[in-house]
């Protein structure tokens, strides 16, 4: 956004002429109170829509009175904006950067591509959770939009995903037909970008690569972890329950009769257990261990891909 089109000579700011300081201190009153309410609504819009602001003129003075008072006023609309300094307008390319002037806070976007598919209720928790992790300055690891198109594991089809962080505000909408998605900015081949079919825009300040993915990664179908063996100490009260009013009724060893509630011996020593509770709970752990055992096997067998492997 360029600042002096915000509020052009004669709408609001005051002429360089018009700060010269041959007018009366009421008129230098009057031009600000001016300019205050005519910036009023511009800075409700930087407050809802702008995460960028270009100043095209007055940058070339160390601090001018005028730059560093409408810099106050956005900032205090806008905390998170980004100060762009590109004197009249001019901005110079090379080698693919360009050259603005000083740009805080530094600002960039990463473009991932993938070819599979995402679980939905986990990419939506995880968009939604950005804007409670959003860091003040120096805003390093702030993520603040995200685009592309993806697949969810729910549908074949492919999905416009667009968010915005600040705003919490994420749309989810089916791509129509159309031309086909930007070419992969890593310049991959163009043989494997056909493969890689999703991709999404990480818009922020200092973004990694490695941790975008990760992130991403937590949105995709997990690997199931193996199950841990069990142990009698492991038994909660509920399992101990099961157990005895699965096996109170199997037959009793000598010396001991049940009355129909309790387990009584010949010295008429009562317990509420079968005396042979603990043998019924090795064999209970026993027959959860081999259920275990199996099902860590058959996970060892299944195939498990990153989000970012390539298919096959």
């Amino acid at each position: 956004m360029d600042w002096s089109q915000l509020a052009p000579h004669g709408h609001g700011l005051p002429s360089p002429g018009d700060l010269s300081g041959n007018e009366s201190p009421e008129h230098r009153t009057a031009c600000h109170l001016q300019q205050e309410a005519s910036l009023t609504p511009w800075l409700s819009m930087v407050h809802c829509l702008v995460s960028n602001v270009v100043f095209t003129s007055h940058t070339m003075e160390q601090r001018h009175p005028l730059l560093v008072q409408l810099q106050s006023l956005i900032r205090a609309a806008s905390p998170t904006a980004a100060f762009i300094l590109a004197e009249n307008g001019i901005v110079t390319r090379y080698e693919g950067k360009f050259d603005a002037g000083s740009v805080f806070p530094l600002m960039v976007q990463i473009c991932v591509w993938f070819g599979r598919p995402l679980e939905k209720t986990r990419f939506v928790a995880k968009c939604k959770a950005i804007q409670s992790s959003i860091k003040p300055s120096p805003f390093s690891g702030n993520i603040y939009h995200i685009l592309g198109k993806v697949k969810f594991t729910d549908s074949e089809r492919t999905m416009e995903v667009c968010h915005n962080t600040l705003a919490n505000s994420l749309s989810i909408v089916p791509v129509l037909e159309g031309p086909t998605p930007p070419p992969d900015s890593r310049n991959t081949p163009q043989d494997s970008s056909r493969q890689q079919e999703c991709y999404l825009v990480f818009i922020g300040c200092s973004l990694k690569e490695e941790s975008v993915k990760d992130w991403l990664r937590q949105s995709a179908k997990q690997k199931p972890q193996r199950k841990a063996l069990k142990t009698r100490g492991m038994l909660t009260q509920q399992e101990i329950r099961n157990i005895h009013v699965k096996r109170h009724l199997d037959p009793l060893p000598a010396g001991y009769f049940y009355n129909g509630t309790q387990f009584v011996n010949f010295f008429g020593d009562k317990t509420d257990f079968h005396p042979l509770m603990d043998q019924f709970m090795n064999d209970y752990v026993e027959e959860a261990n081999r259920e275990i055992e199996k099902y860590n096997r058959e996970l060892e067998q299944q195939e498990y891909h990153d989000l970012f492997e390539q298919k096959p």
